[in-house]
């Protein structure tokens, strides 16, 4: 019986989380958030799972992202495409691309992105690059994925002088300075994939109240009480934490802040029984790539977004 492609129901959740778990080892996600989404749809990012079914099994997933930039422009991405190893020399993955495909340019996408990762990162995802470039699409942003085994991480550095360390948690009543921070942070970082910050009441839907956000290891640094570096995490509660966002203001870069901060909360994350984190970094990002490589990460693999010209 040959696989049928379709939109993805709320039954295929179970077996499409078991799909994505298996063929992305660095990814942090649980089948809860899964279903999170399918019953609580985003509205700032419009997207649409579709599976591919054979025989009653999951054999393949694909997600479809839309959203609009503040300049009114439409962006579509095709990512987390996952392929059962049986299909993967198969037709498979460029059907799964060209659905994906299809229903962007159909709800109005101005621009096509798509992703694809070396085998450390995504099994099967050489595969699903054959697919994107026979597509016609060009290379246009590379990051590698780091992992850490949190039983070799170093001792931290030295506290600077003058700072303060608080947990994500002791921002619950107020989390405004911390999506600023968040969004200043993050304005010169390299890559991005089109697209502006998250608005404020998205920021705090999509990001602050993630069911994966640990707020008891992230951690924000403050000099005279005022939030200038952070370093935040997601965590599955099986092992696998993943970095969201580290760094410091502009203004007070160059004094190791973000270093430490991301050192400290790595600390709180292994007390607290987390066994490997995962980071992405923009290849040009060597500032960062600096900071992990002190820390212990290692290189994965790379991960690649490719732009349909």
């Amino acid at each position: 019986m040959a696989y049928e492609i379709r939109p993805m129901r709320r039954d295929d959740v179970p077996p499409a989380f078991t799909l994505i778990h298996e063929v992305y080892p660095c990814l942090v996600l649980t089948e809860d958030l899964l279903f999170r989404r399918f019953d609580q749809p985003l509205a700032y990012y419009r997207d649409q799972r579709f599976v591919a079914v054979e025989d009653g099994a999951v054999v393949g997933h694909v997600l479809a992202r839309l959203h609009d930039d503040d300049a009114g422009t439409t962006h579509g991405r095709t990512y987390m495409a996952a392929v059962a190893p049986s299909h993967l020399d198969g037709d498979l993955p460029e059907d799964l691309l060209q659905v994906a495909e299809k229903h962007l340019i159909d709800h109005g996408a101005d621009t096509l992105r798509a992703d694809a990762a070396q085998e450390g990162v995504q099994l099967g995802g050489e595969r699903f690059r054959e697919a994107i470039l026979g597509q016609g699409y060009e290379l246009s942003e590379s990051a590698q994925i780091l992992g850490l085994e949190l039983a070799r991480l170093p001792p931290a550095p030295p506290m600077p002088e003058g700072v303060e360390l608080r947990t994500l948690r002791e921002f619950e009543d107020d989390p405004r300075p911390i999506y600023e921070l968040d969004r200043l942070t993050g304005q010169d970082e390299p890559g991005g994939g089109g697209g502006g910050f998250l608005p404020y009441p998205e920021w705090v839907r999509i990001a602050w109240n993630n069911p994966l956000s640990d707020k008891d290891i992230s951690l924000v640094l403050l000099m005279d009480e005022t939030p200038v570096a952070l370093s935040l995490y997601v965590s599955d509660g099986a092992g696998r934490m993943e970095s969201g966002m580290t760094g410091t203001l502009r203004e007070y870069r160059g004094r190791g802040l973000a270093g430490y901060t991301k050192a400290k909360a790595l600390e709180l994350a292994r007390d607290k029984g987390i066994t490997h984190a995962y980071t992405g970094n923009h290849a040009h990002n060597t500032p960062m790539l600096t900071i992990n490589a002190r820390l212990g990460y290692t290189v994965v693999g790379s991960e690649e977004t490719y732009l349909e010209p």
